[in-house]
């Protein structure tokens, strides 16, 4: 049973991918980056929510540094493909993503009920 799972889970991970990528430092730090900024900013997002208080400004504001240092340090590699963008319209859609994740409803409506 277990290695029935184990081979439907890496089947699902291969064909519902359906892509595949190029090798590419650059975009792979990019999207690195922006993940971790998404993931720091809802974390603090989330802390306001327990407490029932306002996000930590300090705690965001290190959320942004510690992206645009690693999206620049990623742009230094100069092999992006896929994140041709600059840091600054990623860093727009990363925090989209991150506010939208934490608010009652989500940009795009994919988790309305």
């Amino acid at each position: 049973m277990r290695k029935l799972s184990i081979a439907l889970a890496v089947m699902f991970a291969v064909g519902a991918s359906g892509m595949a990528f190029a090798q590419s430092a650059c975009d792979s730090g990019v999207t690195k980056a922006a993940g971790k900024k998404v993931a720091c900013k809802d974390g603090v997002f989330s802390k306001a929510q327990k407490s029932g208080g306002a996000p930590d400004v300090a705690k965001l504001h290190k959320c942004e540094d510690k992206f645009t240092k690693g999206c620049v340090k990623a742009k230094a590699k100069g092999d992006c493909v896929v994140q041709a963008g600059s840091c600054a319209s990623i860093e727009t859609d990363a925090d989209t993503c991150a506010t939208g994740l934490a608010s009652s409803s989500s940009p795009s409506g994919a988790f309305l009920e």
